[in-house]
């Protein structure tokens, strides 16, 4: 990454590798999450990957507790990975999002300082 690019993060990323499935309109694509944060996440990029760029995508966190669904926008496809934004997380998948994150950080209250400007 470089300096330009981690000025602009205003949010925590956290490495996490789980099954997602992308999906948009009648296309599904299965990957491996890459990293996620409280407003975004990168995913590993399928081969031959043809969707609608400026359309909406669900994505599905395989995660134990179950499936997470979140609603993002694709913001970039490069180095072999897809970063979304996601459009809007409700309290409860808020919580669902923070707790796959909190056991990867060193100080889990830096989330709830991100969480103040969502």
């Amino acid at each position: 990454m470089t300096e330009h690019e981690s000025d602009r993060r205003r949010y925590t990323r956290v490495p996490i590798e789980l099954p997602v499935e992308i999906r948009q309109g009648a296309s599904v694509w299965h990957r491996t999450l890459v990293n996620l944060s409280l407003t975004g996440l990168a995913i590993d990029e399928p081969p031959n990957f043809d969707a609608q760029y400026n359309e909406p995508f669900t994505i599905l966190l395989e995660t134990e507790q179950g499936n997470l669904e979140l609603h993002a926008y694709l913001q970039h496809a490069g180095r072999s990975q897809l970063g979304f934004a996601v459009e809007h997380l409700d309290p409860a998948t808020l919580e669902a999002v923070r707790g796959l994150m909190e056991p990867k950080i060193d100080n889990p209250a830096i989330l709830d300082q991100e969480a103040l400007t969502l």
